[in-house]
């Protein structure tokens, strides 16, 4: 409903007309606030212009309901309520006009927005309308002459510049709504394309302004390149706003060929404004922006050409002479920025000719350290004092003043970490590479999981690189909607896919992906080189070798995910032989919807053998009780999941036709390869998404802010005891990668407990509380940012199916088997003497949850009647599906099958909803093949690659659908929240069929503003940026306070490296602190003494100063940023997490998956240095007393050194293996 409004104060401003209609219709009268479901009335305020006053004293209110309409003017002139707006009494007339249908619906299901939040807003950006001239760009980098003291100021050394001195057509200006300086090169007047440098707000490290020789100058010091644009000046326009401001922007990898040549390696930037007032007023408008005010200071710039293509071409021809590895890290130093080529060619170029020639095995090693050491140096150390310190002889100084060697023994050519080489067969050192779009990042090599083609070629894994495509910080491309990516991917992603690209002085070449690799944007390149055995290996005949593609070859993306499936990160198991494996037909039907899509089975001794494989390979694995029933597998051309199946005898596999993928080559012998094991029930967590739908389906708010709060008690009360501890560590898998839940329990069978429990010994270790703390930070932060809430009698299980109706079909009688909505899962945690039967309703889901109807309703049935004959009745930590009905369940839970989905089981009865949703369609739309109905080729696959970089769009949907159900009225019920659930599904299946899905033709958010709940994911939250939410994820998200933790100086690698000594200070008793008092009667009783020598002591040095370089490492490589002053604290490799923020969890979670991997790796081979049996399974005595011996010595240097990092961790690891070895020896109750 529409309102005339007169009389108006003519110097009232549209805030001051909305805030006083705001106090009234938000008022008791109009708005019941103790109603949870009621939302304050949004409305819109409109003021018409008047001549030299701010209105003419007249304009409307437009209203979302004739009703609140009504009642307003009846409370105006019935019941005689005024309407003051600054103090004059406002007229109220209703208007025939009529609000058009698009903005009643906006106002009807929008939330409202406070005025004063939109008021600051406008007044910014009224503030920062304004143009500053620039004459001169120059982009460079940052240097110190060598002689000078590391006091000096540094020197700007201008590697490329574009003058508009004469043209005076550079422009820079501020846009405050997308956070960046953008700095336009070109004359709208004269020229028809332009170019733009945009520097966003959170990428400005440091900014000075001043005067050179009379010069006004900026100059801005970067995290990163600053994003590069071009755009058409005098395009034509349509008059419609959102066809006009759509893709008229490109990005460029550079802006001619000359920049091209620099890009890589000079991205800070050096502008000359027009005039000395220009500098004076970009201060204030960083002020204005919420930026830092510059600094001012005297930075000189001269022209050094460290880049120019001669001093390139000289650094790669003098590269070459070293072996790759070496190569590697010095293209590394440079294309870093920590060093130019001048450093290398004439300040170091002896030094590093000198170490190749007497250390050439452990050269690259050594380089790599190299490289962390600048990162994280002190401001005043030179580039010559890193490089001394990381060397084998260099020189390190004592805690106390006595001069030490970093390495105390000399190390033997080979010899280059001064640990064993047995690693992990499932994992290998892989060297990565980012591709910016201006530069190439290059990474390790550092612990990955390996794959079926790596192993094949075990010790030329230096081969094959991990490649992937980024924008300049590191996270995913993401368009704004005015930029065109396009052209950039199709020329950077496809010319380096298609033609590769030299790095070290090798050629490497694409090869292929693996499905999940593709969701990271990244791919397999390796380099041709020639093999004992199967001769010149080339990417063409690797791929050649996976198998026979013809059943898929004129589907790109198809053929590609089947070559995929051979790069799937695996561990090996056992192989077997032909007659020990068989097809069978599947269940259901293969026009609509398989039962048993994905999954076959295997006998008891199979599964037998596979488990023994893997705790062969995994110590870890040997500490748990219960065997998988099921394993997620590849195996030729199969891949899904498979079951233990009780009818099966000897060596037996029955795989079905849906996991058959591609026909391999002919083989005697094959291997199962193990994607994934399930050895217990995982946890199930509420998520945002299955909040929203819940809650829409009749979950009221209370019932989770109720789950949080209990939660949080959880979560706050686990400092109690060490079995809350180890509850909280193990089911949110922190700690593992130092055995933290382990060390606990042994810890409290020695007779220790927390302060609250009545135990012999209280633990006061100052490391072991900040680690429970930091656990406590991360679980927290899930649930305030990702609504990440434990589910009471609720697990995350692998799906199978019923093989019943298998069984009735090959002619088995009384079998019992599933009917339709039931289903069957049975538990075991480890520590459970007997197995739990889940029985009753359940609702059943699986992530993604998009649609209303992704979450169903089921039954479940409880323990198998003993009477009948059952496939499933031994099966544990599953949830088997029922393989008869009109649709397979999976289908129904967001188009998912058995191949390996986990499914949440919710039993606790307040989250079952009342309201029943219909699944949505999730039939295939096909696949797309090449229009010409031609082959595949490999070009093909990569421009599908580039597509797909381009149209990776799911998580933008998701994030919009539930912005959108937040911002609705209707919720997840909303039309375009339907729209956007069945675009979802499109682009889950995009990797696989190859139709993309273009999210400009998507629907839009209601209202610019986001939910309060998304403030996360920016770096730097503004309040006009934001609304409070009245969902429950808005209540769910203000009630809970994060203080992040205050790290001790110990939590951050030393610049100047550890300083250590054999020897406590005078006042302090060695192995005085508490866990070594408890631990004394049961270590003398062992090795009958408890003291040890200073000497042997300080024997551990060695192992110390390996395990403290390769953390560093790890703290500087997996953090989020490549900022040199960026790194993780010790604290977060032990306890395995993150606490930066970041706006895409996904690159958070990434970095976390690999740095816990590295840092599991790197606690591997340091505790076989201490103790590693000749016969790991069965250790002789005299084997695991030298062990408690050499690992008692390590937790003693760690106790003297505990100031020092990495000393921390060290000491978990040393006290695992005293605690392993005492346990065998029998010296732990």
């Amino acid at each position: 409903m529409e309102i005339e409004l007169a009389d108006v104060s003519r110097e009232a401003t549209q805030w001051d007309v909305k805030r006083a209609f705001g106090a009234i219709l938000h008022g008791e009268v109009f708005y019941d606030a103790s109603d949870p479901k009621a939302r304050p009335i949004n409305f819109k305020i409109t003021l018409n212009p008047g001549q030299g006053s701010r209105n003419n004293g007249t304009g409307s209110l437009i209203l979302p309901h004739r009703k609140v309409g009504d009642r307003l003017m009846k409370w105006v002139y019935e019941e005689r309520n005024p309407v003051l707006i600054n103090g004059r009494k406002a007229r109220l007339f209703r208007s025939k006009s009529k609000p058009g249908r698009g903005l009643k619906e906006q106002l009807e299901k929008t939330p409202y927005l406070s005025p004063d939040v939109e008021e600051k807003r406008e007044e910014k950006l009224r503030k920062l309308d304004l143009g500053l001239h620039v004459d001169k760009l120059q982009f460079g980098v940052f240097y110190r002459r060598p002689e000078a003291p590391m006091t000096a100021s540094r020197i700007f050394s201008n590697e490329y510049q574009i003058s508009h001195r004469d043209k005076g057509a550079g422009l820079l200006w501020f846009d405050y709504d997308h956070k960046v300086i953008r700095i336009q090169l070109g004359d709208r007047m004269t020229e028809e394309i332009g170019s733009t440098v945009a520097i966003k707000f959170d990428n400005l490290r440091k900014v000075a302004i001043g005067l050179d020789f009379g010069n006004p100058f900026v100059c801005f010091e970067l995290l990163t390149p600053p994003m590069l644009e071009r755009e058409r000046f005098n395009r034509t326009l349509t008059g419609v706003d959102w066809k006009d401001q759509r893709k008229f922007r490109q990005r460029l990898d550079s802006l001619n060929e000359a920049h091209a040549v620099v890009a890589s390696y000079a991205h800070h930037l050096r502008i000359i404004l027009h005039t000395e007032a220009d500098i004076r007023k970009f201060s204030e408008l960083c002020t204005i922006a919420d930026l830092k005010r510059p600094i001012w200071a005297n930075v000189e710039a001269f022209d050094k050409g460290f880049f120019s293509p001669k001093q390139l071409f000289v650094f790669h021809t003098w590269m070459r002479q070293f072996s790759w590895p070496v190569a590697f890290q010095l293209e590394a130093l440079v294309r870093s920025g920590l060093m130019h080529t001048e450093d290398l060619l004439v300040h170091f170029r002896q030094h590093i000719e000198r170490l190749y020639r007497d250390h050439p095995a452990d050269a690259a090693d050594i380089l790599r350290h190299f490289s962390e050491a600048l990162r994280t140096r002190n401001p005043l150390d030179t580039n010559l004092e890193c490089f001394h310190r990381v060397l084998p002889e260099g020189g390190l100084e004592g805690k106390w003043g006595k001069p030490y060697k970093n390495g105390a023994k000399k190390q033997k050519d080979g010899d280059n970490d001064a640990l064993p080489k047995d690693r992990d067969v499932g994992k290998f050192k892989c060297y990565h590479v980012t591709f910016t779009p201006t530069r190439m990042v290059l990474e390790g090599p550092y612990i990955s999981q390996s794959n079926r083609v790596i192993r094949q070629f075990a010790g030329y894994e230096d081969h094959f690189l991990r490649v992937d495509f980024r924008d300049e910080d590191r996270l995913q491309y993401r368009w704004a909607r005015e930029v065109d990516g396009t052209t950039l991917l199709l020329e950077r992603v496809g010319g380096v896919l298609k033609k590769g690209f030299e790095l070290g002085g090798r050629d490497f070449y694409f090869l292929a992906y693996s499905s999940s690799a593709l969701r990271e944007h990244a791919v397999w390149f390796m380099n041709p080189f020639q093999h004992p055995t199967r001769g010149w290996v080339t990417p063409q005949n690797v791929r050649d070798s996976l198998g026979d593609f013809t059943k898929v070859i004129k589907f790109p993306s198809k053929y590609a995910a089947r070559l995929a499936q051979a790069f799937t990160a695996t561990d090996p198991s056992v192989s077997i032989t032909p007659d020990q494996w068989e097809k069978m037909p599947d269940l259901g039907d293969e026009l609509q919807y398989l039962f048993t899509d994905g999954v076959g089975t295997i006998s008891p001794k199979l599964g037998d053998m596979i488990w023994e494989a893997l705790c062969d390979a995994k110590e870890d694995l040997k500490r748990l009780e219960h065997k998988p029933s099921a394993y997620q597998i590849r195996f030729l051309g199969f891949k899904g999941m498979v079951g233990i199946d009780p009818r099966l005898e000897g060596i037996k596999m029955r795989l079905r036709p849906s996991m058959d993928k591609f026909e391999a080559l002919d083989t005697d012998v094959a291997e199962i390869e193990i994607a994934r094991w399930f050895d217990r029930p995982g946890t199930c967590y509420l998520n945002r998404a299955l909040v929203m739908i819940l809650e829409d389906r009749g979950v009221e708010k209370d019932v989770f802010v109720k789950l949080q709060d209990r939660a949080v008690a959880d979560v706050v009360t686990a400092i109690d005891t060490f079995e809350q501890t180890v509850t909280l560590l193990k089911g949110h898998n922190l700690g593992l990668s130092f055995g933290l839940p382990w060390l606990l329990k042994g810890l409290g069978a020695a007779g220790m407990g927390m302060q609250e429990e009545k135990t012999l010994a209280s633990l006061k270790d100052t490391f072991l509380y900040s680690l429970i703390k930091y656990a406590q930070n991360h679980v927290l932060r899930d649930m305030k940012h990702g609504a990440r809430i434990p589910i009471p009698d609720s697990y995350l299980l692998v799906g199978l199916a019923d093989e019943g109706p298998a069984y009735e079909r090959d002619g088995v009688e009384n079998v019992f088997t599933l009917q339709e909505a039931q289903i069957y899962a049975c538990i075991q945690n480890e520590g459970d003497e007997h197995p739990q039967y889940l029985k009753g309703s359940v609702i059943i889901s699986r992530s993604p949850v998009v649609h209303p109807g992704d979450v169903q309703r089921a039954v479940a049935i409880g323990e198998p009647p003993a009477d009948k004959v059952c496939a499933f009745r031994n099966l544990k930590n599953v949830v088997v599906l029922p393989s008869v009905g009109k649709r397979s369940l999976a289908s129904m839970l967001g188009g998912g099958d058995l191949d390996g989905d986990l499914y949440a089981i919710i039993q606790y009865h307040p989250l079952l909803p009342t309201d029943h949703a219909a699944p949505g369609d999730y039939t295939s739309v096909g696949t797309r093949a090449r229009p010409d109905g031609q082959d595949s080729t490999v070009d093909d696959i990569c421009d599908f690659i580039v597509e797909y970089i381009n149209s990776d769009i799911l998580g933008l949907l998701s994030d919009r659908h539930l912005m959108i159900a937040d911002q609705s009225s209707d919720g997840t019920n909303d039309p375009r929240c339907i729209e956007l659930a069945k675009l979802c599904s499109q682009a889950v299946d995009y990797p696989k069929n190859g139709i993309p899905v273009d999210a400009h033709d998507s629907p839009h958010l209601l209202i610019r503003s986001k939910p309060d709940w998304k403030m996360a994911e920016d770096d730097d939250p503004r309040d006009t940026d934001y609304y409070l939410s009245s969902r429950a994820l808005g209540d769910l998200f203000r009630a809970i306070t994060i203080n992040k933790p205050q790290p001790p100086a110990q939590s951050f690698p030393d610049p100047e490296g550890p300083k250590v000594a054999p020897k406590l200070p005078k006042r302090e008793q060695p192995l005085s602190d508490v866990i070594s008092i408890t631990l004394k009667p049961h270590i003398e009783r062992q090795l009958h003494y408890f003291l040890n020598h200073d000497g042997n002591v300080a024997d551990m040095r060695i192992v110390f100063l390996r395990y403290e370089q390769e953390l560093r490492y790890i703290c500087v490589t997996h953090a989020l940023s490549d900022a040199p002053d960026i790194r993780l604290q010790e604290e977060e490799v032990a306890i395995g997490t993150i606490l930066a923020n970041c706006s895409q969890n996904r690159w958070r979670t990434d970095r976390m998956h690999r740095m816990r991997m590295h840092a599991s790796e790197l606690v591997r081979e340091t505790k076989h240095k201490l103790f590693r049996p000749a016969d790991i399974l069965n250790p002789e005595q005299g084997e695991l007393l030298y062990g408690l011996s050499q690992a008692w010595l390590a937790w003693d240097f760690s106790m003297r050194n505990k100031t020092v990092f990495g000393a921390r961790s060290f000491s978990l690891v040393a006290l695992g293996v005293v605690l392993d070895t005492l346990s065998k020896l029998g010296g732990l109750p």
